[in-house]
Order: structure tokens, then sequence, then C-alpha cells
């Protein structure tokens, strides 16, 4: 319907199919009719998020409706021709609804190592852009996790439970990639679900930081800005003797709030966030995706014995190198120490 029109072209289409003239939706903007006009027969370049994001809650149509923001994952070698369809299907399974429907398994769990090297696997191809790899990979790979984190009891259950999470996660950054922001909304809220269990305050942070980015892809600026608030104070216990990993995801959950802050034009907020960001750069030291590093990490102490589960016994493909590490941070957000810099003033309350 509206795939070949422009930005302005589209509002017109929308507000005809509101029934709105333009001078009700000028007045809606605070604009005025003129401007719209202009707006609509592209003599006026809409360029700016803010305004974009104005007609779109006028019009009552999502932010990616106004944009026309491309979800077709092309077909290559690494994707097959199973993409996203597949790895909706996977999240929309009804038996991931609740534990009351169990989830069905065929024999024993994937053992642990396994399925860890699985998930560094996904995560390595992600930060080497490698989209259509990752996935076809993630729906097995999903359903190893789940049957893992119901099968598995004590702290095997904890580490199911946090590769889990960290699989939903993979699912969130590389739907967000190819515009299925509503997919990699339930991705990262089933992901933050797993990390609860695990009782892993790092994953759930990275968790929180994932639903954070799915606020702001989605243009839910102040909602963001106050989940990263939240999510902060629940952490900031934590702080104490916080290992880097710890540190690392505490300060890049601050830069995903100041990207937040800065779209809700608040500029306070994005100063404290900064500053929060900055503290956390100042102790942790050093640049590396400690997450990422701490998961391939544990994979070489308890490396695969050979079981195959639903995905080893599709992979098909070679796991990608270590070298890829520092190319795309998790969410598409960079590492708390590359915004390290002249030091910010401290966080007082923060704004909301």
């Amino acid at each position: 319907m509206t795939t070949n029109l422009t930005i302005g072209e589209r509002v017109a289409w929308y507000r005809r199919r509101r029934g709105m003239s333009q001078e009700v939706l000028a007045g809606l903007v605070g604009r005025t009719v003129d401007w719209l006009s202009k707006a609509e027969n592209n003599r006026l370049e809409l360029d700016r998020l803010s305004v974009i994001k104005a007609l779109a809650d006028a019009l009552d149509v999502s932010l990616g409706d106004l944009l026309a923001e491309p979800t077709l994952m092309e077909w290559t070698p690494e994707s097959g021709n199973r993409t996203v369809p597949a790895l909706r299907s996977a999240l929309m399974n009804y038996r991931q609804l609740t534990p009351l429907l169990g989830v069905p398994t065929e024999g024993a769990p994937t053992p642990l190592d396994e399925l860890r090297a699985s998930v560094v696997e996904i995560m390595d191809a992600y930060q080497a852009s490698r989209y259509g790899f990752a996935t076809r990979r993630l729906p097995l790979v999903l359903a190893d996790a789940l049957i893992a984190a119901q099968s598995y009891n004590g702290r095997d259950r904890e580490q199911a439970n946090e590769l889990l999470a960290l699989t939903y996660q993979s699912a969130a950054m590389v739907l967000g990639k190819v515009g299925e922001v509503d997919l990699a909304w339930i991705a990262a809220d089933r992901g933050l679900g797993a990390a609860q269990q695990s009782g892993n305050p790092a994953v759930i942070g990275s968790l929180f930081r994932s639903v954070g980015h799915c606020l702001l892809s989605t243009a839910r600026f102040d909602a963001a800005v106050q989940l990263i608030g939240d999510a902060s104070d629940y952490l900031r216990p934590g702080l104490s003797g916080a290992s880097p990993e710890f540190l690392s995801i505490y300060g890049t959950l601050f830069l995903a709030g100041s990207m937040a802050a800065a779209r809700a034009e608040e500029r306070s907020t994005v100063r404290e966030f900064l500053a929060e960001a900055d503290q956390a750069a100042r102790r942790l030291g050093q640049d590396a995706n400690h997450i990422v590093d701490r998961v391939r990490a544990d994979q070489r102490r308890h490396p695969p014995r050979g079981h195959r589960g639903r995905a080893g016994r599709h992979a098909g493909s070679r796991r990608p190198g270590a070298a890829y590490r520092h190319q795309q941070p998790p969410d598409g957000a960079p590492d708390a120490t590359q915004h390290r810099g002249s030091p910010c003033p401290q966080r007082t309350q923060p704004s909301r």
C-alpha cells in the first residue's frame, strides 16, 4: 500500500484513511496547514524523528508505518529460506506461555556445554553482522534452551536459564536489526523472565538493556528513560565489589538511557545518565564486550563433549572467530568505556 511512498506521502495517505483534514492534523502537531501541505507534497523534508513521532501519534499509527522500515531478510547461503517467519513461529509457540502446558522433550536435554557453544556462536554471528545465519540458528537453539531450562535442577537450571535469557536477547537484537520491533519486544520480555530465574545480576541487567532498546526502537522514549532509572535502582546495590561483566552492563544500560533521554529532549537526564556511564567506564578501565567474553570463557572451560541437540544437528557451518568481538556490541550500543572523556556532573536524582 505505502511501500513506494515518501514519508510525507504516507502522512497524507494515513490522514485521509483517518478522515482527518489538514487543518485538524496540523493543529494536533502544532504546525500550520501550509507546513503540513508542503510536507505531504514533498516540498518540505520530514527529517526530525520527534516531528515524525508526533505525526504518528496524531494519526494513531506506529513510527514504522511512517518510516516504512524494511522487514524482508534476503535469502543467503547462510540464512537458507527459513528466516524471520521461522523465528516468529518459535517465539509465538503457545507452550512458552505457561509451564502448565509443558515443553515437549525428545530424550535427554542438550548438555550445557553444547548449549553454551551454540549461544556463543549466535552472539559471534550477530557481532559479525551475520544476521541471516543467526536467524537460521536461533529457533533451534531456542528450542534446546527451553527444554534445558525446564529439565535441569539446581545450579544447572540457573545456568540453563542464563543461556535461555541470552538466546532470547540475541533474538531481540537480530529482530531489531531487521525491523521486527514487535517480535523483538516479545523476545526481550521473555528473556528478562529467564534472566530473573538465572539469578545472575549481569544477565538481568543485560536484558533490562534489551527491553530499553526495544522501547527506544518503538519511539517510547519516556518509558525507556523510566525503565533505565528503575533498572539502575535495582542493580545499584551490586556495584559494591562488582565484576567487570557487571560494570560493563551497568554502564551500557545508562548509554541506552541517555539515547532515550536525548530523544525525549530531557537534557538534564542525558547528562546524569552519561555521568553514570562515565563512572562505570572509569572503574572498568578497559574496552571489552565482557558478557560475551565471560560466556566464551565458560565455553573454553567446559567444551562440548560430543552430544548434539537440535541446534547441533542442524548447525551446518563453522563457528565464527573471536576476532569479531568488538565489531558490534550487544543491542547496537557501544561498551561503556567507548564514551570515556571529560568528567560529567554527578547524577543526583533522575528526571522522569
